[in-house]
């Protein structure tokens, strides 16, 4: 799942993975105008991540411009876009599923990440109040 925040709004898109093992976005984000609740957030995340499926597609021709988050965006251009919203990747640790790591590249030091860890089967209230967290903290320098 990628999650891209700004201070207007957070749009969550839900991946597939290709035959190839390439993970892309889904065609439909969910969009949450405004600063979300913990809780909003971490109901997005759920259905989100349990929205993942594997589904190949042709990915050769696929361009910055065509992620569905950049149009859900509704920005002019891929550069406005990354400069406005942090990426927040979330991916599971483990087969199970029982750990998900949220992380995003730090602000000054492209090269180091930062990330929190949590339970998928948390409260939403309580894998929003971790992902919020990360966002600030992403924001803080």
């Amino acid at each position: 799942m990628n999650l891209h925040a700004s201070s207007q709004c957070v749009i969550i898109a839900a991946m597939h993975q290709n035959f190839a093992g390439i993970y892309y976005e889904q065609l439909t984000p969910f969009v949450i105008q405004g600063k979300p609740t913990a809780e909003q957030l971490g109901s997005a995340f759920r259905d989100a991540f349990n929205g993942f499926s594997i589904k190949d597609a042709n990915l050769s021709g696929f361009n910055r411009s065509d992620w569905p988050a950049f149009k859900a965006s509704d920005l002019h251009t891929v550069k406005e876009f990354e400069r406005r919203f942090k990426s927040i990747s979330c991916v599971s640790c483990n087969s199970s599923n029982a750990v998900v790591r949220a992380s995003v590249a730090h602000p000054t030091h492209p090269s180091i990440e930062m990330s929190v860890s949590f339970n998928p089967l948390a409260a939403p209230e309580t894998i929003g109040v971790s992902l919020l967290h990360l966002f600030e903290a992403a924001n803080a320098t």
